[in-house]
């Protein structure tokens, strides 16, 4: 996925007019699906407090649902690529172009629509965003050429960015207990545990249905119109007061008091998504192209990255309460283990040592994106959560985007086997940024526990 952006002076009046127009229109759509509200004074309670809503632990449970529903459906047309690319005749090259405009509508989406979580409130972002992704996915369901593709997944990128948003400020504000660490590996679980059914669950109904790229859509809309319904019930907890008085700030913004852990976080996050985006975006045609394994039925496509995000997943509930900044470098260290592992399979040419490397990387990236999570929402004022968090998720889909993209393009030239090999150079050398960064930072992470 690529990323481009384009400025100029002269555009700057009709840009801000434009924003305008666009920010008031979505503001009057979103404030028209939030149900009636009893305002709670601020300084007897945290958040607004509504009618006829959920409890907070099904609250809680129906944001984390809809994370997980979002990364799923997110990876619906992964295993499904080859098959689209026989009914429309395109190859690798397009494949990486729905991949790279998917994320050019997602990143700009977070930074301003997903910002709305601030102003608005968690609940509306949160029930427009997921109906969007259903007209996503009828798009693809509805595709009779390769422009129809392109279509969904724009629409899912401005939906994506709206919904992580929300759900991951949302999740952590509806946790049972309040806790921050718990909120983190909450979000983190709910995302790997979509992002390993998204391939698995789209490549079963594309194998077994007489529809495969009908019916993987068919069932994110059902399900995706229930969490509509449940989301218009859970408790808005946008604190009271911070809507309309948050004053209106750079995209990129973040607070000046945070930004030191802030980037140093961020960059820490990048390493486990930038090898999260290899594995997803290159690592069949890795396999195929590498070591001889053939994909020949859309299951198949997925399995190497279900196995990946399960790692990520159990390496989270394992070590959940380990949140150090040794068990940070430690876990980068076994990332960069991983990385090599898997590209290196081919100098003995063993698919055996591609599946130990996935799942080493896996461990590895788990630990990493549920501690950065953590750190992010631990210290993000709560009046600025929902843009902090846009930024941070930023930082994390062009890490697991940007270079797949450029090693995608690259390796039409000079091949797969080499571009891997450098891919894994650039990634330590971004792990050893990382490591750094967070040396730099570490007193103030010992202010607030630590990673």
């Amino acid at each position: 996925m690529g990323l481009t952006i384009q400025t100029g002076l002269s555009r700057v009046n009709a840009s801000e007019q434009t924003d305008l127009s666009v920010r008031l229109t979505l503001e009057a759509a979103m404030s028209s699906i939030t149900l009636d509200t009893e305002l709670a004074d601020a300084t007897d309670a945290p958040f607004s407090s509504t009618r006829r809503t959920w409890s907070l632990r099904t609250s809680f449970f129906a944001v984390a649902a809809t994370q997980t529903l979002l990364l799923a459906a997110s990876n619906f047309p992964t295993p499904l690529f080859p098959v689209y690319a026989r009914h429309y005749g395109f190859g690798s090259g397009t494949v990486t172009l729905l991949f790279g405009v998917y994320v050019l509508a997602l990143i700009p989406s977070m930074l301003t629509l997903g910002r709305l979580t601030d102003r608005l409130g968690r609940r509306p972002v949160l029930a427009t965003g997921i109906a969007i992704t259903a007209i996503s996915s009828l798009a693809f369901a509805s595709a009779r050429s390769v422009g129809w593709l392109f279509a969904g997944e724009i629409i899912y990128g401005v939906a994506g960015g709206m919904v992580m948003s929300a759900a991951s400020v949302a999740i952590r504000e509806l946790h049972p207990k309040q806790s921050s660490d718990g909120g983190a590996l909450a979000a983190t679980l709910a995302a790997a545990i979509g992002l390993a059914l998204g391939p698995l669950v789209s490549g079963v109904l594309a194998t077994v249905t007489p529809w495969p790229t009908v019916s993987p859509y068919v069932l994110d809309i059902v399900v995706a119109a229930i969490l509509f319904v449940v989301l218009l019930r859970i408790p808005e907890t946008k604190p009271v007061g911070s809507g309309a008085t948050v004053p209106r700030v750079p995209l990129l913004h973040v607070p000046a008091a945070i930004r030191p852990m802030f980037l140093a976080t961020a960059l820490a996050a990048a390493t486990g998504w930038m090898a999260t985006g290899w594995v997803f975006g290159l690592s069949p045609s890795f396999l195929h192209a590498e070591l001889g394994v053939h994909i020949t039925q859309p299951i198949v496509a997925g399995l190497f990255a279900a196995l990946m995000v399960a790692s990520n997943g159990t390496s989270q509930l394992a070590f959940r309460k380990r949140h150090s900044s040794r068990a940070l470098h430690t876990a980068l260290v076994v990332l960069v283990s991983g990385m090599a592992l898997m590209v290196g399979s081919t100098l003995v040419d063993s698919l055996a040592v591609a599946l130990a490397g996935s799942v080493v990387t896996g461990l590895g990236a788990g630990l990493v994106q549920m501690s950065t999570m953590a750190t992010i929402l631990r210290i993000a004022p709560a009046h600025a959560r929902g843009g902090v968090m846009s930024a941070f998720l930023s930082v994390c889909y062009v890490a697991m985007s940007l270079p797949v993209v450029i090693a995608g393009i690259a390796a039409d030239r000079v091949g797969l086997g080499v571009v891997s090999a450098w891919y894994v150079v650039a990634f330590a050398v971004l792990v050893a940024s990382a490591m750094a960064a967070a040396r730099r930072s570490a007193h103030l992470a010992r202010i607030d526990e630590g990673w």
